[in-house]
């Protein structure tokens, strides 16, 4: 059986094929991981993962039988997967680092781990929300992030039950009491949490990032913590400490600056849902929701009278965004090191529990997508993050400022969106060839009229210039300008194929046309002669004519046939004129 599984495994994710498609050379491949492959690759040419023959984008055909074969594999497969007896729990899983910061700032993505993540285990081809808390370091990510894997294993709790016993202390993401930083990098649940929303199952992981509000650290390894913080992110948490502080509203700002680049850059909702989380509020008696919201308000009216962070005032604004205040745990918890629910306050654990409950219950609603609102797959956003990766190893873009960012962000927008152009404009190009050789014979030119003809070129140009806009990076400005470039190009090469081919056209008509002509002479005066010399005689005579003379001489043959009738009536050859059989050997 595992043999078996190997035949039916797609070679992009390693997994079982999930709604396999065949493409040209032969290959079957998930269409969600071929289309996330194709997705980033394709301003190099739609090439197969495996044997790098070229094919066409649109060319992906279901495989039922494939499909069929697949599900009969499988289901045997699962029986023997599923965990067997009471109480069994399926794989509990562990944190992975995904990110790996080095002493001199450069960031290491483990591409292998980020697959095993995000492309293996159906969820390739699912949904996913990734929950990540920004913040300082030393503020409790960890620690809230242990009690979201408690809630999201316990999904169908009414109750607080889900918290554990009174001393049962936390698993999980390493946390512990202390000054010094734990969390190194970025960190993934290498497990996903399954919850059901809108009648299809998402992917729930959990991302703990380094603390990332750091004054003394380089502005670049806060900035490039960021960017793999967005890119692993659809449901942010932004955790602060008492207040909501000018260093707070500094470090929010540079964070959208960066979201909307790598937005723009990736194609990738900036800020789809952030929560304010105000940690140890000791201002008001009010916490939670109710509280939040009336703090949040205080924020933003104050940000509208500085008038100095519009980015900031806007994300607050937007309706994506809540504020939610936890009061201090107690001394009780902050001196203990096990941190157990009974050592917190019962205020504060009752905040914690309602607070984790509505970041769950709402996680399905918040999955990745794109800038036009589009679902991404666990495959493709995967994708989208290591070629994003990889242009940061290559190129060693500067990230030293918010600016310098914003430089390199559009460097990369520029390159790929180069690539693209060139590949639709080879694309096109290769299609005019292939129409051009198709066309060659009289017989197949004569089918296609050149009316015809221009509303197929029309139709490739105006396919892939659509595709080629929804390939192109940043501001809409910017794509336009790219596209009408290309869109000249590509006027440009159709316009000549045109006007060849309408050439050609006129001058096979009327090779035709003449050809049907001389058939017509030839016709004659085979009759002509029929009706004075006989029929098997014309008809021997007229095809040793046109043997030899249907370059147009059709005419020349039917007078010849004339000529001989009237020798035979007369009995007398015209001078320098053979015989019956030599006339019709010479034609």
């Amino acid at each position: 059986m595992q043999r078996l599984r190997e035949d039916v495994t797609c070679s992009i994710c390693l997994d079982v094929l999930d709604d396999p498609v065949s493409i040209e050379c032969g290959h079957n491949f998930c269409r969600g991981c071929l289309a996330a492959h194709w997705h980033m690759v394709s301003a190099w040419g739609y090439q197969c993962p495996e044997c790098r023959s070229l094919c066409s984008r649109d060319k992906m055909t279901p495989d039922t039988r494939l499909r069929a074969l697949v599900q009969k594999i499988t289901e045997p497969l699962q029986e023997e997967m599923e965990p067997q007896g009471p109480g069994a729990q399926p794989e509990p899983g562990r944190p992975v680092q995904l990110v790996r910061l080095d002493e001199e700032g450069g960031l290491t993505l483990d591409e292998e781990a980020l697959s095993r993540c995000l492309e293996e285990g159906g969820v390739g081809a699912a949904p996913v929300c990734l929950v990540s808390i920004i913040g300082e370091q030393r503020r409790g990510k960890s620690f809230l992030l242990n009690y979201l894997l408690r809630r999201l294993r316990s999904p169908e709790a009414a109750d607080a039950s889900w918290m554990g016993r009174e001393d049962e202390a936390l698993g999980g993401f390493e946390c512990r009491n202390g000054t010094a930083s734990v969390t190194r990098g970025v960190w993934m649940w290498d497990q996903p949490l399954w919850v059901p929303a809108q009648g299809r199952r998402v992917a729930v992981f959990l991302v703990d990032t380094e603390g990332s509000l750091d004054l003394q650290r380089r502005m670049e390894t806060s900035i490039k913590l960021s960017v793999f913080s967005i890119l692993l992110s659809s449901y942010w948490i932004f955790n602060i400490s008492s207040t909501f502080k000018q260093t707070e509203a500094d470090y929010l700002e540079m964070f959208i600056q960066v979201a909307q680049e790598v937005g723009g850059t990736c194609n990738l909702a900036p800020i789809q849902h952030l929560d304010l989380l105000v940690r140890d509020w000791q201002l008001s008696g009010a916490y939670g929701t109710d509280g939040g919201q009336e703090y949040l308000g205080e924020i933003t009216q104050d940000l509208k009278a500085s008038a100095e962070q519009p980015l900031v005032l806007g994300t607050l604004r937007a309706r994506g965004t809540r504020c939610y205040l936890l009061p201090h745990p107690g001394t009780g918890f902050t001196r203990s090191r096990a941190g157990t629910p009974g050592d917190m306050d019962k205020i504060f654990q009752q905040c914690l529990c309602d607070y984790v409950t509505s970041v769950v219950r709402s996680a399905g609603t918040h999955v990745r997508t794109d800038r036009a609102g589009q679902v991404l797959t666990g495959a493709q956003l995967a994708a989208r993050i290591k070629a994003v990766s990889r242009f940061l190893k290559t190129k060693r873009y500067n990230f030293s400022s918010p600016m310098k960012m914003a430089e390199a962000f559009a460097a990369m927008r520029q390159e790929v969106n180069r690539r693209a152009v060139e590949a639709t404009r080879r694309e096109y190009e290769q299609f005019v060839q292939e129409q051009d050789r198709g066309h060659q014979s009289m017989s197949s030119c004569l089918r296609v009229k050149p009316l015809e003809m221009q509303r197929c070129q029309e139709g490739k140009r105006q396919e892939l210039l659509k595709r080629c806009r929804g390939e192109l990076l940043g501001e809409d400005p910017q794509k336009q300008a790219a596209l009408e470039e290309l869109k000249k190009e590509l006027d440009k090469q159709m316009d000549e194929f045109l006007s060849a081919y309408k050439q050609r056209f006129k001058v096979k008509k009327a090779v035709g046309g003449f050809l049907a002509v001389v058939g017509a002479g030839i016709g004659g005066g085979i009759r002509a002669g029929a009706a004075l010399v006989g029929l098997e005689e014309a008809v021997a005579i007229g095809a040793g004519g046109f043997g030899l003379m249907r370059g147009g001489l059709g005419s020349w043959v039917g007078a010849q046939f004339g000529r001989k009738g009237a020798r035979n009536k007369t009995g007398t050859n015209t001078p320098g004129q053979g015989n019956e059989r030599e006339g019709g050997a010479g034609c």
